[in-house]
């Protein structure tokens, strides 16, 4: 859905003003025209910085992550709008197959492209790439590499390099459709070679953390700030900025105090509630974006506990939820265009969404009463479903943390209530849902977010726990695995007609409303602030939210001839500072 592009003002306007329209900017005010200017700092807040800048491992591969990646390390194809690859042609010429038989890859690398250490990027560097992420490989330690997929490395042949290092020829053993995705975020390997892949990038170390990009670190304290700066070895057009310093900043009063005492310029939370929105968008000095992501927050059944290892049984639950009020209820006060999700692998924003969801658009509790004594349930007198005499009792897991799952668990609950179940509510902190509710299994229903993007291939580790659909470290936290959805994943992945993979993802989409081991629910909003004295900011829901053009963010300044004394060529003392 396309973002609506015109400003509304929302100067005086309450909460509910906001979902009128997806951009947003606070009220105006007579003052001099601005110019774009050269140079200045903005200040950036994430809900959490990375505590690697390897994202290619499992401790690094995080949103932050992969943002800070795409502004230092190498690139091939970068994420656009609209989930599009989108091959970087300042540091790769071209990229492009030249067989299909077998399935070779041809990349030119640009005879300027160089480490900001002076070495140049090179044949080493796809070659370290894939020899560390292809499975099986032993750090400079020995110890074994942490990888956070192996998807698409492990079916390469062999990689040669001509031309002096600066072409690169990738033979795989077996067609990947999505070869695109590979070699993103590419590390220097003559510095890996030294200090490793697993930790050699935990820590600021300027010899280390060599940039082959637009910007480079300039100092970093893991978790907590990162600052960028211009890289002096970068060839193509320099960053409009001077500077980007990158904060952790956490919780919509924590953001909305930093952004009002000017610590913080510019504000990407992962989740907000209404009460954020609200203040953001009706300040004079902000303007915001609103828009449809492709991030679908889910329902996942535990398949590995009784009764819901029974398909009708996840039918019947799927049946009693109401998603159309659950869209309307907390998504749409955001933003009007949040509708329920009727895809397990597009959210309703990309092209090869289709609604695949007959009979699951609203609630049926009599097909769901149907389906639930198919699965062996019986409904006592009192209406409470009931398995061998005694009641189900659900233990509904959800991050408190996380507005969205926060906002929904309790329409869930009861919901389910309602239908005849015993629920227990089970709301933890993002962290230990992730880190130890999900991987445990110690839940029977929990609300995840699922990540869609570009790359289907990559939501097999979601709906299998097939080493050769996964392709390393998997997010199936619902213990669900068909080997017919796995076939369907492994022919897609393999598909280079586009055309005839999308009909396999439909044909697995189809696949996993029957098999219901997750139900989906909504395509999270996402909402992006900056400062009016900031140009150029836009956001990419389906790649790295605003990371991906801010190399062209422009400070915004009155002329020197208009500019009032004592103004700093700003307006008022809030840009002063900078």
């Amino acid at each position: 859905m396309a973002l609506i592009a015109s400003a509304v003002l929302l100067g005086a306007c309450g909460p509910g003003a906001a979902a009128s329209g997806a951009s947003h900017r606070g009220r105006t005010h007579a003052r001099p025209p601005l110019v774009a200017v050269a140079g200045g700092t903005a200040t950036v807040a994430l809900d959490q910085l990375p505590t690697t800048l390897n994202d290619h491992t499992v401790a690094g591969d995080t949103p932050s992550g992969r943002m800070l990646g795409s502004a230092v390390w190498g690139q091939v194809f970068r994420v656009g709008p609209g989930a599009v690859p989108q091959l970087d042609t300042n540091v790769v010429d071209s990229a492009e197959v030249v067989s299909v038989n077998p399935q070779t890859v041809m990349y030119q690398i640009d005879p300027r492209a160089v480490w900001s250490d002076g070495v140049a990027i090179s044949v080493d560097d796809f070659v370290y790439a894939w020899q560390a992420q292809r499975g099986g490989a032993a750090d400079v330690d020995g110890s074994p590499v942490s990888v956070a997929s192996t998807l698409g490395y492990r079916d390469i042949a062999s990689i040669a390099g001509s031309n002096g290092g600066r072409t690169v020829t990738v033979v795989f053993r077996q067609p990947f459709a999505d070869w695109a995705s590979l070699f993103a975020d590419l590390l220097p390997a003559h510095v890996s070679a030294r200090v490793g892949w697993n930790h050699g990038y935990d820590r600021f170390d300027p010899s280390v953390l060599v940039s082959g990009g637009p910007w480079m670190v300039a100092s970093w304290q893991p978790g907590a700030q990162l600052v960028l700066t211009r890289n002096p070895r970068w060839w193509a057009d320099a960053p409009r900025l001077e500077r980007v310093v990158v904060r952790a900043v956490s919780g919509g009063a924590s953001l909305a105090s930093a952004l009002g005492s000017g610590q913080v310029d510019v504000a990407y939370p992962s989740g907000f509630d209404m009460s954020f929105l609200a203040q953001a968008s009706s300040s004079p000095l902000l303007e915001s974006q609103t828009q449809l992501g492709t991030r679908m927050l889910q329902l996942a059944f535990n398949v590995r506990h009784v009764p819901l290892d029974v398909a009708a049984v996840r039918e019947g639950v799927a049946h009693t939820i109401d998603r159309a009020a659950i869209a309307t209820t907390v998504g749409q006060p955001a933003l009007h265009s949040v509708w329920e999700d009727n895809h397990h692998l597009f959210a309703n924003t990309q092209t090869w969404y289709a609604d695949n969801a007959a009979g699951y658009e609203r609630v049926d509790l009599p097909a769901a009463a149907r389906l639930l004594e198919q699965g062996g349930l019986v409904a006592d007198s009192r209406g409470t479903w009931t398995s061998h005499g005694r009641p189900i009792d659900l233990v509904v897991a959800w991050a408190l943390d996380d507005p969205w799952s926060a906002a929904t668990a309790p329409l869930v609950v009861a919901e389910l209530v309602s239908a005849g179940f015993d629920v227990t509510a089970q709301p933890v902190p993002a962290g230990d849902l992730a880190a130890s509710v999900l991987p445990s299994g110690s839940f029977d229903v929990a609300l995840v977010p699922v990540d869609a993007g570009a790359y289907p291939s990559s939501l097999g580790s979601v709906y299998s726990t097939a080493p050769t659909v996964t392709g390393g470290v998997g997010t199936n936290w619902t213990g669900f695995d068909d080997p017919r959805v796995d076939t369907l994943f492994t022919q897609a992945a393999q598909e280079l007609a586009a055309a005839r993979a999308e009909a396999l993802y439909q044909q697995i989409d189809q696949a996993l409303w029957s098999d219901m081991p997750t139900l989906p629910l909504f395509a999270e909003p996402t909402f992006l602030v900056w400062p009016t004295w900031l140009t150029q900011v836009m956001d990419d829901p389906g790649g790295i939210g605003p990371f991906w053009n801010i190399r062209l963010w422009t400070r915004l300044a009155a002329p020197p001839s208009t500019a009032p004394a004592g103004s700093n060529n700003a307006l008022g003392a809030h840009r002063a500072k900078r």
